[in-house]
């Protein structure tokens, strides 16, 4: 897929996120049994492990990472040599080859402001389980007391059959699709990880 079918999918897809015509799964990754103080590594590893299975299903065959940094510096505990997000991100083991970049807005209620202009960065990483299992863990690392964490907004995406995955932390994991039918698989397949406020609005889309 060219690089700006890429920037496409993504900007539709995310802009569904915030409209009505939202065809959206919702997933509890931390889970209701482990808290993010006294129990911090067990959520950690619940959350990974529920995103990483539900990754594996969904980008077999496509992939490809977007990585999104808005200046924020990282501070990563004993690595100090690292210029902005990609980089931490990379210092930690991201190995993957640039597909494109690009500057955009990520929240719709920004008002054109620019400080919330972020950079966004595609990576081709399919079949590369390695590498999407490290954006997975960044994403959840990212309020919690877990090193290391890169400063970085991160989206998994199948540009061929337009499918979106973004967790945005260790509560919880959006999937997107522009059709209910291409989620229905793994809304059966991971029912017991569903949202439980979510369910009704996502039992009506099928």
């Amino acid at each position: 897929m060219a690089t700006s079918g890429i920037e496409t999918v993504w900007s539709r897809l995310w802009a569904r996120r915030f409209s009505s015509d939202d065809v959206r799964l919702r997933f509890e990754l931390g889970g209701e049994e482990f808290d993010n103080v006294g129990q911090s590594v067990p959520r950690f590893l619940q959350a990974l492990h529920r995103s990483s299975t539900i990754a594996d299903k969904l980008f077999s065959k496509n992939c490809v990472g977007l990585i999104a940094w808005n200046g924020r510096e990282p501070n990563f505990i004993g690595i100090t040599e690292v210029k902005n997000g990609f980089d931490a991100l990379e210092s930690t083991g991201f190995n993957a080859a640039q597909i494109s970049e690009w500057n955009a807005p990520l929240y719709p209620d920004s008002d054109g402001d620019d400080s919330d202009i972020w950079k966004i960065r595609s990576y081709e990483i399919s079949n590369n389980k390695a590498a999407r299992d490290t954006i997975l863990w960044h994403a959840i690392a990212h309020e919690m007391p877990i090193h290391p964490s890169a400063p970085v907004v991160t989206f998994l995406i199948d540009p061929v059959n337009s499918i979106m995955l973004h967790a945005y932390d260790d509560r919880g994991m959006d999937v997107m699709a522009d059709d209910a039918a291409k989620l229905r698989d793994a809304y059966s397949a991971f029912d017991g990880w569903l949202l439980d406020y979510d369910r009704e609005r996502m039992r009506i889309l099928f």
